[in-house]
């Protein structure tokens, strides 16, 4: 029998309606998915991640998981169909997979790493839960000093149970939870599709931009947007524009509307992803462009940017960010509650109303 994890109050909350009517699922976790090449760090993250979902029951093998994975092909969720997920959930018996991606592992003299996860259904194969999580080991340093994290081995548990603890929780938490798992939203924006975004720093683009749309992804989950499932995304990007990046062409626009029910797309561009300052004080920067995208007929119906320093607005040094992951998590807050004002505004109703 598949070792199993019974899913405690977190996550069944987190998926409300649709969960059991009491614990008996079962959760699943991929190998982490490393996209900076440190395997030590990758494997505290897994560690971590393993350690903190274990607190609610027992886990499937993480050899059951990898052995599935490979008799289905399996690298990552992002690059299954549902058909294949909800398979892998048979075959694990699993109500629930987990998948997360290291983005970032600095082993300068300030240890920062970097996050997301995502959460799908063994029985549809869809999104139900998304999470981005950036932080540094000073951010819980103290007078003198104190409590700075030195090593990112120290640091991945402390990273992971903060990410974790972005999943819903309480009676009401999983109220209004759509078909793809996310709940109800900002109404304007209906069904959102979040594209790729492009990356245009010199070094690392595509990772840099991957990151940050995790992070636009991760806040508007949390804001309670239906999201079109990142893996149902994925296949008509691979398959109408060969996976390319940054925007989408007429044909696939119009199978996210058709075959994803997309209303709106998202996309955007990473301008500026470095970090400056010294090795013990470093100041990530950050520029980022959005668009909001008519599903139907392509038009723009939102566009901003912003551009952020981790040290530009603190004082005497507090409320400072300095890791990259932090600060796409101030960046994504900050374009998506533009967002909402300027679409949920009259004005850009009655617009959208003459379309």
């Amino acid at each position: 029998m598949t070792p199993a994890l019974v899913l405690g109050p977190l996550l069944l909350a987190a998926l409300g309606p649709q969960a059991p009517a009491a614990p008996g699922g079962v959760l699943a976790v991929f190998p982490t998915q490393n996209r900076v090449g440190d395997l030590a760090a990758a494997a505290a993250v897994d560690e971590a991640l393993r350690r903190e979902l274990g607190r609610f029951g027992r886990l499937v093998g993480a050899e059951d998981t990898r052995d599935a994975l490979r008799r289905l092909r399996l690298r990552n969720s992002e690059g299954a169909p549902a058909t294949v997920l909800r398979r892998l959930g048979r075959e694990l018996g699993a109500s629930w997979l987990v998948t997360a991606t290291l983005h970032d592992a600095d082993r300068r003299d300030v240890a920062c790493l970097t996050v997301s996860a995502r959460v799908y259904t063994g029985e549809t194969g869809g999104l139900a839960w998304a999470g981005f999580r950036g932080e540094s080991g000073l951010d819980r340093r103290k007078l003198l000093g104190r409590g700075t994290i030195a090593t990112l081995e120290a640091l991945a548990p402390l990273v992971v149970r903060d990410l974790l603890e972005t999943l819903p929780e309480g009676p009401d938490a999983g109220r209004g939870i759509g078909t793809s798992g996310a709940r109800l939203g900002p109404a304007p924006l209906g069904n959102v599709a979040v594209v790729p975004f492009t990356g245009s720093t010199s070094l690392q683009a595509t990772q840099n931009a991957e990151t940050v749309t995790e992070a636009v992804r991760a806040r508007l989950f949390a804001d309670g947007a239906r999201l079109v499932s990142p893996n149902e995304l994925g296949q008509i990007l691979r398959n109408l524009q060969a996976g390319r990046w940054g925007g989408v062409t007429g044909e696939a626009r119009a199978a996210l509307q058709e075959t994803a029910a997309a209303d709106t797309i998202v996309t955007g561009a990473v301008e500026a992803y470095d970090t400056a300052g010294s090795d013990l004080e470093p100041d990530p920067q950050m520029t980022v462009a959005l668009r909001l995208l008519d599903a139907r007929t392509g038009r723009i119906l939102w566009s901003g940017s912003e551009e952020r320093e981790g040290g530009g607005r603190s004082l005497f040094g507090r409320g400072r960010i300095h890791s990259r992951g932090a600060l796409a998590v101030r960046v994504a807050e900050s374009l998506t509650r533009r967002l909402y004002q300027d679409v949920a505004s009259p004005t850009a109703q009655n617009r959208g109303r003459e379309r």
